[in-house]
């Protein structure tokens, strides 16, 4: 009975999406939102207003669709890759089972900021790496959208001050990667859908998770989670592609808006993420969660396991060259 409400769901959800291809102006230029439509919270959704604001100022016609209306994070997927959908706010790691390339930028205390992962994009041609996989399969990296100050961990049990302190906490992994984090901390895992973190959270499926400060607060987990621990392992990066047929079949001059517009997306994402450090977990406190800043020493405690972990989250060819990246522009 299970199995069959699960395939009338999966027809249903699959007539709506074509209904909404079908219905969409065949000049529109649609992009899949991946959080609520808020400028103070969300990142990706900066980046895509100041990016397709530009386009509809340059007189291209554009449609956001929430998070959700066009399907899960492998079904947008499988859309671009098509040329089904021409842009979307995306998972970075799903995107790395295209190009396992982009998993450097998941190389937790790799880099010292997000200005630092900023001049490894800049100063490098790790994009182009990336791009020449990916576009092979369908798929276009425009950006890197960050969704916060880098990430902590959120949970509903206690402060985490030190590795000793996961033993006996179930943390959600977005994928192999985090995993691999996690154990190596001492936490036992379980993978869980985005869409199902409340519930998992108020369940006990699970007891927490890594992002941003803003994240609880943004999906309005606070009403679950009671702790957050600000151990910085990284930037919280989402990517921002789009489909390569798409993109390859735009005239120079709708290109060229193209790119202009990643560059303002961009900028209006550097600039709100300034913004977030500053306040982020002071509005983590404001809604009831009690925030422990962890030490520079007990920091290092993490990246201590964390970093001989490379090779395994990515390939040990992949984490030298990020490696030899970021040293370079520290």
């Amino acid at each position: 009975m299970t199995r069959l409400r699960r395939s009338g769901w999966c027809l249903v959800s699959f007539a709506l999406v074509l209904a909404i291809f079908c219905a969409a102006d065949a000049g529109e230029i649609k992009i899949a939102l991946d959080c609520p439509p808020d400028l103070n919270k969300c990142g990706t959704y900066v980046f895509s207003k100041a990016f397709s604001d530009h386009l509809i100022a340059s007189g291209l016609a554009v449609k956001l669709y929430p998070d959700q209306a066009l399907g899960n994070e492998d079904e947008k997927l499988d859309q671009v890759s098509q040329g089904l959908l021409e842009i979307s706010n995306s998972f970075l790691g799903k995107t790395g089972q295209l190009d396992p390339t982009v998993f450097g930028f998941n190389l937790y205390y790799l880099f010292d900021s997000l200005e630092h992962a900023d001049k490894v994009i800049a100063n490098t041609d790790v994009l182009n790496k990336i791009n020449a996989g990916l576009t092979k399969k369908g798929v276009r990296l425009l950006a890197l959208a960050s969704v916060g100050s880098f990430s902590g961990f959120a949970n509903t049990k206690r402060p985490i001050k030190t590795p000793a302190d996961m033993k006996g906490l179930r943390m959600r992994a977005m994928d192999k990667v985090q995993t691999e984090y996690l154990s190596a901390w001492g936490a036992s895992t379980v993978v869980v859908e985005w869409a199902e973190i409340y519930n998992a959270l108020q369940t006990g499926v699970t007891d927490g998770y890594i992002n941003p400060a803003i994240v609880p607060v943004m999906f309005k987990h606070t009403e679950l989670l009671k702790y957050y621990s600000d151990v910085k392992v990284g930037v919280p990066f989402r990517v921002i592609i789009c489909s390569e047929r798409w993109y390859k079949g735009l005239s120079d001059k709708d290109r060229k808006i193209v790119d202009e517009a990643t560059v303002k997306g961009v900028a209006a994402n550097r600039e709100w993420q300034t913004r977030m450090e500053k306040s982020d977990l002071d509005t983590l406190k404001a809604a009831g969660v009690q925030v422990y800043q962890n030490t520079v020493e007990e920091r290092e405690q993490f990246a201590n396991i964390a970093r001989p972990l490379y090779a395994k989250v990515t390939s040990p060819e992949i984490a030298e060259m990020f490696i030899k990246a970021a040293e370079k522009n520290r």
